[in-house]
């Protein structure tokens, strides 16, 4: 295995992978073409021989032309080489496989007639067969890679915003220490409001920390008290939205299995659920338990989502109101999904629409 690898990176070095397929689709051309002469030869009509030319020499045509798009390809020599080596291997294992068979039937004192003809085939279809696959390959390769560069690109930014935001909120709370220490009543009022705003911020690289954590895989579900998330962003959302109404029923304790990213999940539907209602919304956040699967329903008074959109709307780039930027639906979808639970949309008691987010049960 470490000579192979050594000899092939040696190769990727040193030598075009692309030609080698070019010469040998040339080479399978010429076999192509000897056995149309032979076949002129012995049969009467050319009719049969020039279609048996035009599917083996089409074959071999096939060779050489992804051998010229190899040549033109962004592949690196060393992915290059990797399709060869699929291309040349689906000739030789076809080719072989054949050749066992008429060695099996020539054992067993059969016919064969002549074989070159179902060998150029059996090599022509084997090849392009193999280069198929050896370019499909190396492409999921390369977007596996792609993706975990993307994935640990986002881990490391998240790492290095959330660091760099916390030191600059203890350096805020460092001067608001200093507001509150003079004795002005102006003064302490807008020490309280920044200090509020600094655990708002606080709360939201917390929440930036469990979504990356879900979406980069670092992160399983395990046991939590759902009600807790609930209640955590319901106060926060009664607090942004003073107008409105959120009322709630929810169980003393609900244990379900899920992620830290289940409090921003219920906080982005509170969210939505006022922001696309009237003037003084009225949402009602309930719980149930049926089957092992607890569900959590958020529902409104607005004009609700008509049945036909609501399969779409947890899809990238659609939006509730017809916006082009919708990431948030799309996002909660995904978290609830990496949380072991689903999310759907139905019609509310209100009036209106209601998500509900079922997750099952911790045992």
């Amino acid at each position: 295995m470490k000579l192979s690898r050594r000899l092939r990176d040696s190769l990727a070095g040193r030598l075009p992978a692309a030609p080698v397929l070019v010469v040998t689709g040339i080479l399978w051309f010429g076999g192509a073409v000897w056995n149309f002469q032979g076949e002129v030869t012995t049969l009467e009509s050319a009719a049969l021989p020039v279609v048996t030319f035009v599917l083996t020499g089409g074959f071999s045509i096939g060779v050489v032309f992804v051998g010229y798009r190899l040549s033109q390809s962004q592949f690196t020599p060393e992915q290059r080489w990797s399709i060869v080596g699929w291309t040349v291997g689906g000739l030789g294992i076809t080719v072989l496989l054949h050749t066992a068979t008429l060695a099996i039937r020539a054992a067993e004192g059969r016919p064969i007639g002549e074989p070159q003809f179902p060998l150029l085939v059996a090599g022509g279809v084997g090849a392009l067969a193999g280069y198929g696959i050896g370019e499909l390959l190396v492409d999921v390769r390369r977007s596996a890679a792609r993706a975990e560069r993307a994935r640990d690109g986002m881990a490391f930014t998240n790492s290095l915003l959330r660091h760099d935001v916390r030191n600059a909120l203890q350096v805020i709370l460092g001067q608001v220490d200093v507001l509150t220490a003079v004795d002005d009543e102006r003064t302490n009022e807008a020490a309280n409001r920044i200090e509020g705003q600094v655990d708002s911020l606080r709360e939201v690289t917390e929440n930036a920390e469990a979504v990356t954590g879900v979406l980069t895989g670092e992160a399983t579900p395990e046991p939590r008290n759902v009600v807790e998330d609930i209640e955590t962003s319901v106060a926060t959302v009664s607090e942004s939205f003073p107008d409105a109404t959120v009322e709630t029923a929810l169980h003393d304790e609900l244990v379900v299995r899920g992620t830290d990213a289940l409090r921003p999940v219920f906080a982005n539907i509170l969210d939505n659920a006022i922001e696309h209602t009237g003037s003084e919304p009225t949402v009602r956040v309930t719980t149930e338990t049926a089957d092992d699967v607890a569900r959590v329903r958020f529902a409104d008074d607005g004009r609700g989502i008509p049945e036909a959109r609501r399969s779409r709307i947890f899809e990238r780039g659609v939006t509730t109101d017809g916006g082009s930027n919708g990431l948030g639906l799309h996002i909660v979808s995904t978290l609830v999904e990496r949380s072991d639970g689903s999310i759907y949309v139905e019609d509310s008691d209100l009036g209106g629409a209601a998500f509900v987010v079922e997750l099952p049960i911790a045992e």
